[in-house]
């Protein structure tokens, strides 16, 4: 019952202890839990030789003029989904806001005259004549298709599709459909209104209208994309009950839903499911896999995946050997890496420049610099090194705290011609401020905008925060709102680090300005932010400061469930009608 159990403490709710997976039942009788292998490892003197010897090959092999120069875009040759096998069930909700905005499939014709004209009333601002008024009155025909393309067409003023769906079923004659309904479940979901969505599943119930595979796959891709765990996974043990076998879509959004919940184990069970069932993952979902089972050393389950990879999705080998090499490099799996170098060359697989990068960059995450510069003098001799290698090499010297080690590769990758990158400079910005160079960190900036490449928000939070540390907050603000002035509109992120250094300050009298600004900019600001900023206030003993702060966030709150209950109000008009 382990897979069981686990699953149960997945969420704290009494729902989902309450919640009984037949499927994940099976597991437990037939999986053992996925625990790294247990190999006769040689002794450390022994093994640390082996890995020199086989590094020592690698770069042999790399020496010989099999590399490829040109780089293959981001990486691969191919898309995503581009080699998944023939299309499954429910494979266009696989991104349900999509599925909503489609109009028309392409056997179909362009949306109706009738459509349009009826869609412009439903979306119409608020006028003397009501929506419903004016739709009675305006004598079309409503027949579900058309119902269906004009909630489509409605998925940014969701309340307005939900009027118009409420009205059109209280026509004589009308009966909404499994497809109208499966629209309005998107819009439903996409509102985040799941007291909405389960009204209009009972809804369907009460008026027999059958769910198909898409209405399931949109409730548990809904469910999922909001982290309710307990939900998606009651919704997945209930299409099963219901006599529906679960399709590819179903499957990748509950494994997508397990990793990004850090439930790597029971998510490999359902890969392995799928597996078993020749279904295939697209290509962000197969390097989860393989980043999870590569960091537990599990080198024959890292060789099946790669097999499935090839078989079941078809994806040429060349890319799978990038992301098996890339998994065990992120992973600090160096050995296990390099001889994946190894059979590349014994498949003939080129070797290309993102090979190289790769390398370098596992070697610098491990702590193995010079074995990494090694590579990259190997790419020196091949015209392949650019400023995002050297690059590689500072952030590994940063990941040491080796600051000077990085500022000399960073002066020598410049003085040999190479550009550095956005990313590089505010790496070491951030390390210089931290280590109080606050001077230099400046400079750095200054120097990027005379080469003329354009900081990111990264960037430039960064210089604003330096900024903070020393008291300068006047030129901090300048900086930090000169993103809006290249066309970059600050994030959530952006600005709690922003908040964060003030509280490290103690600048209370500017956090204000700074949460008022969010407001502005309807950033939700969040329990965090706030939590942040009443500490620094009850430390510095600013108890009305304390209170203003409260209020604001009493007042988030309250507009925040306006717009909950409006959206339950319209929930309540299904169950009336």
């Amino acid at each position: 019952m382990r897979y069981l159990t686990r699953l149960q403490s997945l969420c704290s709710n009494s729902q989902l202890s309450r919640l009984k997976i037949s499927h994940l039942s099976s597991f437990s009788k037939s999986s053992k839990p996925l625990q790294p292998k247990k190999t006769n490892k040689p002794p450390l003197n022994s093994q640390t030789s082996y890995i020199a010897s086989l590094f020592s090959d690698i770069t042999d092999i790399l020496s010989v003029d099999n590399a490829t120069p040109d780089k293959i875009p981001s990486g691969f040759t191919i898309s995503d989904e581009s080699h998944l096998k023939t299309p499954q069930a429910g494979d266009a909700l696989h991104s349900c806001p999509q599925a909503v905005r489609t109009n028309v499939s392409k056997d179909e014709p362009d949306i109706s005259p009738v459509v349009h004209q009826i869609t412009e009333i439903v979306r119409a601002e608020k006028g003397v004549v009501s929506m419903e008024e004016r739709l009675e009155n305006s004598g079309f025909l409503f027949e579900p298709k058309v119902v269906e393309k004009v909630l489509k067409r409605c998925f940014k003023v969701p309340h307005s599709a939900l009027r118009f769906f409420n009205w059109v079923k209280l026509r004589q004659e009308f009966y909404h459909t499994t497809e109208t309904y499966n629209t309005m479940l998107c819009i439903a979901g996409e509102l985040r209104d799941f007291g909405l969505m389960e009204e209009l599943e009972r809804d369907m119930e009460i008026n027999s209208c059958e769910k198909d595979i898409k209405t399931w796959t949109i409730l548990v891709s809904q469910y999922g994309k909001a982290k309710l765990i307990a939900k998606a996974f009651k919704v997945f043990d209930k299409m099963k009950k219901c006599g529906f076998e679960p399709d590819v879509v179903a499957y990748r959004l509950i494994v997508r839903l397990l990793f990004n919940a850090g439930n790597g184990d029971i998510a490999f069970e359902f890969y392995k499911e799928m597996a078993r069932k020749e279904m295939a993952l697209d290509l962000n979902l197969y390097r989860m896999v393989l980043n999870y089972v590569a960091k537990l050393g599990n080198v024959d389950d890292v060789h099946s995946i790669v097999d499935d990879m090839i078989k079941i999705a078809q994806i040429p080998e060349y890319d799978v050997y990038s992301c098996m090499l890339k998994s065990f490099c992120v992973a600090g799996r160096i050995r296990e890496a390099l001889a994946v170098t190894q059979d590349l060359k014994n498949k003939k697989i080129p070797i290309d420049v993102n090979c190289f990068e790769t390398l370098v960059k596992g070697l610098c995450i491990v702590g193995r610099i010079e074995d990494a510069l090694e590579i990259v003098d190997i790419m020196n001799r091949r015209d392949l090194v650019d400023g995002k290698v050297y690059g590689i090499i500072i952030n590994g010297y940063l990941r040491k705290n080796d600051l000077l080690k990085a500022l000399a590769m960073f002066q020598r990758m410049k003085e040999t011609g190479y550009s550095p990158m956005a990313s590089t400079y505010t790496e070491l910005m951030q390390h210089l401020f931290k280590s109080k160079e606050f001077q230099k960190g400046y400079e750095l900036y200054y120097e990027m905008l005379e080469r003329g490449i354009q900081p990111d928000s990264v960037a430039i939070t960064a210089m604003a925060a330096g900024h903070v540390r020393q008291n300068d907050i006047s030129k901090a603000w300048k900086v930090f709102k000169s993103m809006e002035d290249i066309g970059i509109r600050p994030t959530w992120k952006s600005y709690s680090i922003f908040i964060k250094e003030l509280c490290r300050v103690s600048r209370t009298d500017w956090i204000f300005k700074v949460l008022n600004e969010m407001q502005a900019s309807k950033i939700v600001i969040g329990d965090e932010i706030f939590h942040w900023v009443i500490s620094c206030m009850e430390r510095k003993g600013e108890k009305d400061n304390v209170e203003s702060v409260k209020k604001i966030q009493t007042t988030c709150k309250t507009y925040s469930q306006e717009g909950e209950k409006e959206s339950s109000n319209d929930a309540s008009r299904i169950r009336e009608s």
